[in-house]
């Protein structure tokens, strides 16, 4: 076969030019499978990573076990969480969150936060306390400024993002006892900062209002109300940065 090195295209000729200039396409507008910067799947036969990870259990301690996860381990709480009883699981390190300052003149472009999770007794949940998504510091939780991810509102789950107070709030409907998958997208698209709100790999809610640009930690917050009974579960979480935008 024969390839034409001036990199004009002949049906007849260029077989292998054709399969090249395919490749060299999907690699650029697909940019590759993207390098992971944060993977945790509690693999760990030693348990969890606190250089990764701080976990607050004033009396329900989670531990690595099977979960409901289909293919990984869940991080689980080991018993059923006390009434009133915060529970939490955040990151050590922060990530780059600055959807308005994003562009041509800045490396990052792009953050991506996914992770599995299921949890009993929604109805039991504190709507004011639980969050899952990226927080300023460490201790903050649904009631903090400056916040991204997904909260409750009357039991009903809700993509969030918060600015000084002020927010922009967008109910899904989910049965969060099931295994769901969350992802969340931080990005600048033509230059407007945006955060795309995935569940179960489906387009739930696209904000552009109320983007805190901070560096944030990847926060799990638990807390109980009513009779408590809540069991928390969180699967594979994995968090990176793109370059790039990737579609």
């Amino acid at each position: 076969m024969y390839q034409d090195n001036t990199h004009t295209f002949s049906r007849t000729t260029d077989s292998l030019e054709a399969i090249s200039n395919a490749i060299w396409w999907l690699i650029v507008t697909g940019g590759g499978r993207p390098k992971i910067d944060l993977w945790e799947s509690w693999q760990d036969e030693l348990g969890i990573d606190f250089t990764l990870w701080s976990l607050t259990h004033p009396a329900t301690a989670w531990t690595r076990g099977a979960g409901a996860g289909v293919a990984a381990p869940f991080l689980v709480a080991t018993a059923p969480l006390l009434l009133n009883e915060v529970s939490q699981l955040v990151g050590n390190q922060r990530w780059q969150i600055a959807p308005d300052t994003w562009g041509t003149n800045t490396i990052v472009r792009q953050t991506i936060l996914e992770f599995e999770l299921t949890t009993t007794l929604v109805a039991n949940l504190d709507n004011g306390v639980c969050f899952w998504g990226f927080t300023p510091a460490q201790a903050n939780n649904r009631a903090s400024n400056n916040i991204i991810g997904f909260g409750l509102d009357t039991d009903v789950l809700q993509a969030v993002t918060d600015l000084a107070a002020a927010e922009t709030e967008t109910p899904i409907v989910a049965d969060l006892a099931t295994y769901n998958k969350f992802r969340i997208e931080i990005l600048a698209v033509a230059g407007v900062g945006t955060v795309l709100f995935y569940l179960n790999e489906v387009l739930v809610a696209t904000h552009i209002t109320n983007l805190p640009d901070l560096p944030m930690y990847p926060n799990f917050q638990f807390d109980t109300e009513g009779t408590g009974g809540a069991v928390p579960q969180i699967g594979v979480v994995r968090i990176w940065h793109h370059d790039a935008i990737i579609p």
